[in-house]
């Protein structure tokens, strides 16, 4: 008897199986966002999920610390397990000639110190940003991910003006920008609502916020420079509650949680190798406007005793760490407790050449370091000359802002030696920057651009040769 339906009514059945279809699909999508406890997600009409799955979704992250790409590649693979094709590119590498086929980009980039995009994203921002609107964008459907600090005046920055430049390129978004706030846990969930409605419908694995958190013990402090006119810096030992410290290279994070703070995790830099047995910091007193100590340097510097537990994560770094021999020159730069992660770098070049067998090489490392006084201010100075008799340190720099007002900052050591650093580029030195972003690093960045030129510094940075753990 159905055989005798006519082509008109089968018409009619498959155009309702197919609205069926698509509203149990909404209705599934509308409980997993109830029982999550979010807004119900805007359903993609079907052409658009067609579109899809027809062509290639592009994903592009920018990344200093390395959270914003393992987002972007954990959202790639979740869209391949849909079968969905994925291509993945760094900011900074070739896409605006080809992504205009894709007309789904996802962006998941970060925002660096006082409202910078990373590192790698600097001559992008300053190339294509700052051109005004790309006619290769219009029609792009496209989705921004930011991540950012709110107690950063700049939230957000860098993914505020992408979404901007995006926007005023004829792009669509097809869901609002998201800002999250150090990863927070409901800036994610509203992530993977945005994913669901391009066709991810497994959860992803996003770990908790507390993931790789473990107890360590406070094990005491040295203040490093006694008499200063300037705030206190202590060196900081911590152990694991239980067994060995964990492994990280030079140049990664701790992300360390104050007791009885407000819970939110604070950022050093590491200043040793796991190989000392115990975790060394290198932490500046703070006072807020109300005079009270802040809260993690406070309990570091003077409310911890010995044996105090507090609750940290160590944190890979990728801006800051490096793949380089002994034969690669190493340009070191900072101030402050800027030494921590300098003096890990220092630490793992010294083993590095010792485990040679051979003498250090002509240029091994060059350390311009700057503080306040010469007669208080020398945090790890008898370190720092045994590394320098031992050719570790091929040369060593010293400012004091306080002693000498023509000399008064690295930036000025830096001008004044610029042939000896236009040499050390030359010979395919690494440059690594730790310490403030706002005085230091600027400075720093001014100093470089007028020794080798705005090509020259760009060279420098498209090809990672500068480093910074910039705060």
């Amino acid at each position: 008897m159905m055989d005798n339906l006519s082509p008109e009514i089968w018409r009619l059945q498959a155009a309702v199986g197919l609205i069926l279809a698509y509203a149990l699909m909404c209705w599934r999508m509308y409980r997993k966002a109830a029982l999550a406890g979010l807004p119900a997600p805007r359903p993609q009409p079907a052409a658009a999920l067609a579109a899809v799955r027809g062509k290639p979704v592009w994903i592009i992250h920018a990344s200093q610390t390395g959270q914003a790409e393992a987002l972007a590649r954990q959202a790639a693979r979740a869209l391949e397990k849909e079968g969905v094709e994925v291509i993945q590119r760094r900011i900074d590498q070739p896409w605006l000639d080809e992504v205009s086929a894709a007309r789904h980009v996802l962006f998941v980039v970060s925002t660096y110190g006082e409202g910078n995009p990373p590192d790698h994203a600097i001559s992008f921002a300053r190339t294509q940003l700052a051109a005004g609107p790309c006619a290769a964008l219009r029609g792009l459907s496209y989705g921004v991910l930011a991540l950012g600090d709110r107690s950063y005046p700049q939230f957000c920055a860098f993914g505020r003006q992408l979404d901007q430049w995006l926007q005023q390129s004829g792009a669509s978004a097809c869901f609002p920008r998201i800002d999250a706030d150090r990863l927070d846990a409901l800036s994610l969930k509203r992530w993977q609502q945005a994913l669901q409605g391009l066709g991810v419908h497994t959860p992803l694995l996003t770990p908790p916020l507390d993931a790789g958190y473990t107890e360590w013990r406070f094990i005491r402090r040295r203040c490093l420079n006694s008499g200063s006119p300037g705030a206190p810096l202590f060196k900081l030992e911590l152990q694991p509650q239980a067994g060995l410290p964990p492994h990280w290279q030079a140049g990664d994070l701790i992300d360390l949680t104050p007791p009885g703070g407000d819970g939110r995790p604070r950022s050093y830099s590491i200043a040793n190798l796991p190989e000392d047995g115990h975790l060394e910091l290198i932490v500046r007193s703070v006072r807020r406007a109300d005079g009270q100590p802040g809260l993690a340097s406070g309990w570091l510097n003077e409310t911890a005793w010995a044996n105090d537990r507090v609750s940290l994560r160590i944190r890979r770094n990728p801006g800051f760490n490096l793949e380089c021999g002994v034969d690669t020159p190493l340009i070191l730069i900072g101030a402050g407790s800027g030494l921590a992660g300098l003096r890990s770098h220092l630490q793992a070049r010294a083993r590095a050449i010792a485990d040679s067998g051979q003498p250090a090489p002509e240029r091994s490392a060059w350390l311009i370091f700057g503080e306040r006084s010469e007669r208080h201010d020398r945090p790890c100075h008898s370190e720092l000359e045994a590394w320098r008799r031992s050719r570790v340190l091929s040369r060593l720099d010293l400012t004091f802002s306080r002693d000498d007002p023509i000399r008064a900052y690295v930036q000025h050591a830096l001008l004044e030696e610029a042939q000896a650093f236009r040499q050390w580029i030359a010979a395919g030195a690494q440059l690594l920057i730790c310490g403030s972003a706002q005085g230091m690093a600027q400075g720093v960045e001014q100093a470089m651009r007028e020794i080798l030129g705005d090509e020259g510094l760009e060279q420098l940075r498209a090809a990672g040769r500068i480093r910074r753990d910039v705060y």
